[in-house]
């Protein structure tokens, strides 16, 4: 077992490119941490210093509190699952998940155990005499991480598991990878760039834009109070909308409005009474938006008059794409037995309980 901390941790290439920039996390013993962020955000680099294939360029990386910084990836106790899976094609299932085994002068017999007690956690004890292109993705992506079960790490680093995977794969992986983290009680630390992985998998989750980390905790404590207009909008899916508004302050009553529509804001007028009369940005997820003959209960509705453009069909969901009166766009995820077709005028309903509101400048939360 082991926790993990990234201490003003940076990685700055030869070229001057910052890949990592001042990097605080602590990642706790038995924790399952998911980074995620888009392409080139520094998630994987951040893993890959932490197994050792990156050089540090400032800062301080420990595990179970020692210091790691200039110590052979061999000797930090921890196991990768790569992306490719890296399976040695000339070798059996069961070559391929003794190999590093092997290379440590583990007796045969041992071998033997570890090899079949992780086949058999996989539920691939059945292919252990076969080569990698016998098998099927899910089944090389579960030979992968057996490999990696077998050496008995104190952490698991995992860069994009399922990535080579088919839909329908992916969320049975993802079952299985959840039931093997409480099976085995190993921290595990997982790099995706898919949002759904990432709020699904981790019990906590760590957000990076740009090299940066923008936001560290649980999925849905990220999900209802974003930090940011990049957390906002980077989780969900439709992402969050956003459109530029007012906060406005008549007769003791605080209100926001946009250029469509206005509503009274329920909101402390301490807390943002600097805010009067100046732009903002209001944020309203697709789910706070709803059909005016399917209201959930308790909440308080505004009017937002808008024309159909879109309607995509989900079977469990409508996802309904229109344009306000100012011409700005707007996602709604609406109750399946609506009945709507493009090129209508509708009133839907805003649930103005549920929005977020972002400094225009900074883009932080308000």
């Amino acid at each position: 077992m082991a926790s993990v901390r990234f201490e003003r941790v940076t990685k700055q290439y030869d070229n001057g490119y910052v890949a990592v920039k001042d990097l605080n996390l602590e990642i706790c013993d038995r924790e399952f941490l998911v980074l995620v962020g888009p392409s080139g955000c520094g998630k994987t680099t951040s893993l890959r210093m932490l197994a050792g294939l990156e050089s540090i360029s400032s800062g301080n990386l420990y595990i179970d509190e020692r210091p790691v910084n200039e110590l052979p990836p061999k000797d930090r106790d921890i196991a990768m699952v790569f992306q490719s899976y890296a399976l040695y094609p000339h070798m059996s299932v069961f070559d391929n998940m003794a190999f590093s085994l092997e290379l440590q002068g583990i007796s045969k017999a041992d071998i033997q155990t570890r090899v079949q007690q992780a086949a058999q956690q996989l539920g691939i004890e059945t292919l252990l005499e076969r080569k990698p292109k016998q098998l099927s993705g899910g089944q090389r992506q579960r030979v992968a991480v057996g490999r990696a079960i077998v050496r008995n790490p104190s952490a698991f680093l995992m860069d994009e598991p399922l990535s080579n995977l088919d839909a329908k794969l992916r969320v049975q992986a993802r079952a299985e990878l959840n039931k093997l983290h409480k099976r085995l009680g190993t921290t595990f630390i997982y790099v995706t760039h898919d949002q759904v992985e990432a709020m699904t998998m981790g019990s906590r989750i760590a957000i990076m834009n740009q090299g940066i980390l923008q936001q560290v905790d649980t999925p849905q404590t990220i999900y209802e109070k974003p930090n940011n207009i990049f957390v906002a909008g980077f989780l969900g899916s439709p992402s969050m909308n956003f459109l530029n508004a007012t906060i406005q302050h008549h007769n003791d009553q605080l209100t926001i409005k946009t250029d469509s529509f206005s509503f009274p804001l329920a909101r402390s007028q301490d807390s943002i009474s600097h805010y009067i009369d100046r732009p903002v940005i209001l944020g309203i997820r697709p789910e706070s938006i709803h059909h005016p003959n399917y209201l959930p209960p308790g909440i308080t509705p505004t009017d937002i008059k808008a024309e159909v453009s879109v309607v995509e069909r989900m079977g469990h969901e409508l996802i309904v794409y229109a344009t306000l009166t100012d011409d700005s766009e707007i996602v709604s995820r609406l109750d399946p037995r609506a009945t709507i077709v493009p090129g209508e005028t509708i009133a839907l309903q805003l649930d103005s309980h549920r929005i977020h509101l972002f400094d225009c400048d900074s883009e932080q939360t308000i």
